[in-house]
């Protein structure tokens, strides 16, 4: 689990100093597309890219095109990133996009205006199978690769839905608790361990438990190997897609 504690270093790096817990006791993915609908949860055709905005200049979420305000996000994520939005689709007149929002509860969406942004398509996501803990690298509807992971405990289980990578961190301490790197996502444990004061952000991370990789034995983020990370680190970037599923 990330923390607010994270602080840019001179080398621009961010180190971590999150907790996490001991060891306790297939849905269908989203596929990418770029949909000029008002429902953008509507059928995907693997060959169009997920869009990626960039709402670094910060942003005002509507409930929907030109509609109520809902909130606003800040140019900057709490850990330094810039924010960039996952947009699962856009208005008929292309002027909105409905994003992932970073807020809790879980599963937020919202509308942002799009005019003067900077949008980047990819086809490159994750998904993250919980109940046969594999992070899966995925581009279009193809694996890339697939990597054991570490997934909560039965009382502070890996939330399920739809997320992004908010923060990429080189954490400074490799043999710390969330290994050389961490990728921050956009969703939020619910159900933190009791006397838990490490954060509620979800990430994927290393460890300096390898043992405890393919269990249940996290505080809901998600631990991978320090090959996987370094497998992983040049190709996601912040608004990259993530779909957790139990």
């Amino acid at each position: 689990m990330l923390t607010n504690r994270l602080r840019v270093t001179a080398l621009a790096l961010l180190a971590v100093a999150a907790l996490w817990t001991a060891p306790a006791a297939q849905a269908h993915p989203l596929l990418p597309a770029r949909d000029r609908t008002s429902h953008p949860a509507a059928a995907r055709s693997s060959d169009r890219p997920f869009v990626l905005v960039d709402a670094s200049s910060g942003a005002v979420v509507r409930a929907r095109p030109g509609g109520a305000i809902l909130g606003a996000l800040d140019g900057v994520t709490p850990l330094g990133s810039p924010t960039w939005l996952w947009a699962l689709g856009e208005s008929r007149d292309g002027r909105w996009a409905r994003v992932v929002l970073p807020w809790r509860p879980n599963g937020r969406t919202g509308w942002i205006s799009i005019a003067g942004r900077r949008t980047v398509h990819t086809h490159t996501w994750v998904q993250v199978d919980v109940s046969r803990r594999r992070v899966i690298l995925m581009r279009g509807d193809a694996v890339v690769d697939s990597y054991v992971a570490a997934v909560g405990t039965a009382t502070s289980p890996t939330p399920s839905g739809r997320f992004s990578v908010t923060d990429p961190v080189a954490t400074g301490d490799p043999s710390g608790p969330l290994g050389w790197y961490a990728f921050g996502l956009s969703g939020h444990q619910p159900r933190l361990p009791a006397g838990w004061s490490g954060g509620d952000q979800l990430a994927i991370h290393g460890t300096n438990d390898p043992a405890s990789l393919g269990t249940p034995a996290s505080a809901g983020c998600l631990r991978v190997s320090a090959a996987a990370l370094q497998a992983l680190k040049p190709l996601l970037r912040p608004g990259t897609p993530v779909v957790i599923h139990p």
